[in-house]
């Protein structure tokens, strides 16, 4: 596990976009994630694109997670959330776009689909954040290490971390959501971890110095993974 400190989140981020670029190349496949804490990177990626200096045609990426009964064109839905920050500025094609279904009416049928497709793709880096508990995805604490995609409850601390997103209104913000797996993100070759903010510490705390290994702590696993780079601020930073 490589462990990196910055200023401020968008040094970090410039050297995460560093980090990928090396990693991949334009057939590549990626693992994305949502929220404030990857905004940053793809603005690196979409300024890199524009320069013409890559081209996202033939990559094809696959969401964690997505809220259970919002619609794609609510504004804080994550497929809203990536066309925004992301794929409306890149020349990627939509049909290798990959997000979970979280609106589907058989949303059993629709996690089944989404696992699926997982089960058939090989994530070459996946980009995480992480929650205050130690959350990947929305795999809350708890969530078994061998869990594939399911929808999850979200706990108290999760929906009051996301109502900044919904006018500070908690009663606002989807109590369900539909993630990958712990075993879906231990899949990918290459893991990215950006995490910003005092309330991340700690949580890095765990990852990074912790000896426990636990599903109290979800990103505890990532200990066990040969290829993680943990890029924090120096508010996320422990030490």
């Amino acid at each position: 596990m490589k462990y990196l400190i910055f200023d401020t989140k968008k040094e970090a981020s410039v050297e995460s976009y560093k980090i990928l670029k090396s990693l991949i190349d334009e057939n590549s496949t990626l693992g994305l994630a949502t929220g404030s804490t990857p905004t940053d990177l793809y603005a690196e990626m979409i300024a890199d694109y524009k320069a013409g200096n890559f081209s996202y045609k033939n990559i094809k990426s696959y969401n964690l997670d997505e809220y259970v009964g919002i619609s794609y064109d609510h504004p804080e839905s994550y497929h809203k959330f990536m066309d925004t920050n992301l794929f409306d500025h890149i020349d990627i094609n939509k049909a290798n776009i990959h997000v979970p279904d979280a609106s589907a009416a058989n949303l059993e049928l629709a996690v089944k689909t989404y696992q699926e497709e997982l089960n058939n793709a090989q994530i070459d880096v996946q980009i995480l954040g992480i929650g205050g508990n130690g959350h990947i995805g929305f795999n809350e604490p708890g969530t078994p290490f061998d869990a594939g995609v399911h929808v999850v409850d979200l706990k108290e601390e999760t929906i009051k971390a996301n109502s900044r997103f919904f006018d500070g209104d908690i009663n606002l913000v989807p109590k369900q959501a539909m993630t990958m797996g712990i075993k879906d993100i231990m899949r990918a070759k290459h893991i990215i971890l950006l995490a910003f903010g005092k309330e991340k510490r700690e949580a890095i705390r765990s990852l990074v110095e912790g000896e426990e290994i636990t599903e109290n702590i979800p990103c505890t696993i990532l200990k066990n993974h040969p290829s993680v780079y943990v890029l924090v601020d120096k508010e996320a930073d422990f030490k």
